[in-house]
């Protein structure tokens, strides 16, 4: 699996008088740093390096689960703005998840990470209940590029 880890923050908007560059900046961290996200992958390495990504982008409020108990003992204790998943798991399917996140919790985004070939997802995609598709291996530019789309992260 291949991540990139570089992020790209060169493409936000660029202020140059005084000190107002940093201000922006920090404006952008704190919407942020109130959204509360959460990881959920079987596979140990991906599930750090995603949450990795989100922290690397700003993201202050990042939780994740491994398993399925655990995702449900934190489900029960939160709410999340964003939800990251992978698709297959044991005991657990991502967009099955996602269904019924979206029928408990309307606003909550969610986005499906999967190694499938997009075609073999077409009829996924085209049920409604997932946000956003990441197709493995991505980095950070593809998630940022997700995150914006969902109106979760500034330009």
């Amino acid at each position: 699996m291949a991540f990139s880890n570089q992020t790209d923050e060169s493409q936000a908007p660029a202020l140059t008088v005084g000190g107002a560059k940093a201000r922006y900046q920090h404006q952008q961290n704190k919407d942020r740093r109130n959204i509360r996200c959460l990881v959920v992958d079987d596979d140990k390495i991906i599930l750090k390096f995603v949450a990795f990504m989100l922290s690397r982008l700003g993201y202050r409020k990042v939780d994740t689960a491994q398993e399925k108990s655990e995702l449900m003992n934190k489900l029960t204790e939160d709410s999340y703005d964003i939800l990251v998943t992978d698709l297959e798991m044991p005991g657990m399917n991502g967009f099955d998840l996602s269904q019924e996140i979206k029928e408990e919790v309307h606003d909550t985004k969610v986005i499906i990470m999967t190694s499938r070939n997009k075609n073999e997802c077409l009829e996924m995609m085209d049920a409604g209940w997932v946000d956003g598709w990441l197709f493995k291996p991505f980095g950070v530019k593809e998630l940022r590029s997700k995150l914006i789309g969902l109106g979760l992260h500034e330009q």
